[in-house]
């Protein structure tokens, strides 16, 4: 049997190698990415927790985590074979929405809110940032 010359073979991995490539539907893990969303996990909690006091004094604050989450999801959309990603931020961003961005909405508009509806959102609030969490740490190395 004669071997292929290794142009020859090389020919015919490289298309193979395109197609793996191609049929990659998610992004690598990325440390960055995961740091973010740890770190702004933690802020937007404690954040909440703050909820409870008028927002107008803490406006500073509520800029501050936002300015963080908002540069963590410039940095996921910014990664190749991370819509999934993005559109976890954007629904734990939504002001229109149910998670963070429409507890700060809330907040805004009431001025402050009821211990017990902070302690329920949190639960939510984490439980967003966890899947966010998660998908990032079960990405490939």
């Amino acid at each position: 049997m004669k071997t292929l010359p290794f142009f020859a073979r090389l020919g015919l991995l490289l298309p193979a190698l395109a197609l793996v490539a191609a049929c990659t539907t998610i992004s690598g893990y990325d440390q960055t990415a995961y740091s973010q969303v740890v770190s702004a996990k933690v802020d937007a909690l404690a954040l909440m927790d703050k909820a409870t006091s008028p927002y107008s004094q803490n406006q500073k604050n509520v800029e501050a985590v936002t300015l963080e989450m908002d540069k963590a999801y410039e940095y996921e959309k910014g990664r190749t074979l991370n819509q999934i990603t993005v559109k976890q931020w954007e629904i734990l961003r939504n002001r229109d929405g149910d998670l963070f961005g429409g507890f700060l909405k809330r907040w805004q508009e009431k001025g402050t809110l009821n211990s017990f509806f902070v302690d329920e959102k949190k639960k939510q609030v984490g439980d967003g940032f966890d899947q966010i969490i998660q998908l990032e740490a079960q990405k490939i190395r």
